[in-house]
Formats: C-alpha cells, structure tokens, sequence
C-alpha cells in the first residue's frame, strides 16, 4: 500500500504557524476536522456520498485566509474506472485535482492555490484521500453576469455583459488549448474577480478541477460537451443568442457568420439542449 503526502511550499510556513507543521496527514487522518485549529464549515449536499467537503477559514500574520477541503473514502469502482481510463492508474482523485492546479497555474492558467494533498492507494486502487485548496479569487461567473446586468445603465451593460463574454471566451479557449477538458464546466466554476477602479480586466479562475482529463480520443466530443455546459448555464441567467454568438467567434477567434462558427453553434445547442431537458426532469437548474 502506497501512502503519499505532500504541502506546497507557500504554504508550509502557514501551516506551521497556526500548529500544523505535518498538514496534510492531519487534514487526511482526523476524525473531526473542526477540532483543528480554524473555523470549519461542512458543505455536505446529497449525491456527496464517499465524499465530505469543507470551508476552512484561519488567521495568519498576513490576513485571514480560505481553504477548501475535499476528503474521498469508499470510493465506488465506476469512480474508479474513471480514474484509471481517464486520469491517472497510479494516484487518487485527490492527488490529480491538486497537479491540475499546480500544472495550469504554471502554464498562466489561473486555478486555486493547491495547498496539501494526502492519499492511500493499492494496486491502483484509491482507498482515500485529501486535497486541500485555496478559495477561488472573486465570485462565480453567473453572479458576476446578473451583478452586470442590474447594475449598469443599459448603454453601459451592454459593453459589460460584451466584454465579459469576450473575456471568458479567450479564458476557455485557452485552457481548452493546454489539451485538456473540464467535464464539469458550468458557469458557476469559472470564478470573476473585477477590478473595482476598472482599470484593470477582470480576473477568471476555474475551480473543481477533479474530473479534467487530457481526451485523446474523440476530442471535439469534449470540447463540445464544456462548451454545451457552459451554453446551458448561460441561458439559465438569461444570456441571448447574441451573447451566446458573441462567446462562440471569441473562442474560435472568428468573424461572425463564417462557417465554422455554425457548425460549432449547432453542435453546442443540440447538446445544451439535451442538458437542459435532462435537468428538468430531475428538478435541477432552475
């Protein structure tokens, strides 16, 4: 059986100073997470099973500061099977989200700030596992676009909701070009942070990173299916068509009207239709 840990190094010196110099084996091994130093808030939902997630806030000598905490047990072989096929046959899910986060923040890809990781696998089987991250920069992407629109005057929200769309498109495409796909890329995992002066553009950071995977076969399917979530999530807050054309030419980096765009277009709408039907019946979206 193979037990890792690891902290980042920014972090080290963090840990050591509210007490926890061996972090992640302790994230990994407590039994009651709230009896570590911090304030700790459980963020169960249904559908969580095998998992726990919380929101960990502790004070530094440079702030206050958030993390997340996911931790993994009983993980079910269709987990499993994913795991190896798609990610990776040596390391836990856990272990994966936190090297997601370490490889695209090094390739100018903003992601939160990976900060521990722990995991127990044997013979490739993933027996638990801990991953601890930084909270995102801003707010999630939906409430950033409603922010704009009840907020501007409607001269002034056009240009907003525009730039925004323009901004997140040349954000997807380029993480889309690092060769990898989300699989769970709604618009509330896109994180904005604006600049409040509007001197500076608006800051994007992609969160829950542990179902991306690098697709080496049938790669538009992929692609399309993120770009389908995104679509989806983007007419539940009211985007129009040409919100939605606008995204689609700054993806692509093309004029509106050229084929290629349509061709996209359809592929996306039929699958964010199949999305939006599939939520419906099960009483989610909104």
């Amino acid at each position: 059986m193979s037990r890792r840990t690891q902290v980042s190094p920014e972090w080290s010196r963090l840990f050591e100073q509210i007490g926890l110099p061996d972090a992640a084996r302790a994230l990994a091994e407590s039994d009651s997470l709230d009896s570590l130093p911090g304030r700790w808030t459980a963020l169960q939902k249904p559908g969580l099973g095998g998992r726990e997630r919380w929101r960990w806030e502790i004070e530094t000598e440079a702030g206050p500061r958030t993390l997340f905490v996911k931790r993994y047990f009983r993980t079910p072989l269709q987990a499993q099977w994913d795991r190896w096929m798609r990610q990776s046959a040596t390391h836990s899910r856990a272990w994966w989200e936190f090297e997601q986060a370490r490889l695209l923040r090094a390739a100018a890809i903003a992601a939160p700030s990976p900060a521990a990781v722990a995991e127990s696998v044997s013979l490739g089987v993933e027996r638990w596992s801990m991953v601890c991250l930084a909270a995102a920069r801003g707010k999630p992407f939906d409430a950033v676009w409603k922010q704009a629109t009840l907020e501007h005057a409607p001269v002034t929200r056009g240009r907003a909701r525009c730039e925004l769309t323009r901004r997140l498109a040349r954000f997807v495409a380029a993480f889309h070009q690092t060769g990898r796909a989300h699989r769970d890329l709604y618009l509330c995992h896109v994180f904005v942070e604006l600049d409040a002066a509007g001197e500076a553009p608006p800051h994007f950071e992609l969160i829950d990173l542990g179902r991306v995977h690098f697709p080496w076969l049938l790669r538009s399917r992929w692609v399309v299916k993120d770009l389908a979530q995104l679509d989806a999530s983007a007419r539940r807050i009211g985007a129009t068509r040409a919100d939605r054309v606008r995204f689609l030419t700054t993806y692509l980096g093309l004029p509106n009207g050229r084929g290629r765009v349509r061709t996209l277009a359809r592929a996306v709408v039929r699958k964010s239709d199949h999305i939006l039907r599939r939520d419906a019946r099960k009483g989610r979206g909104g």
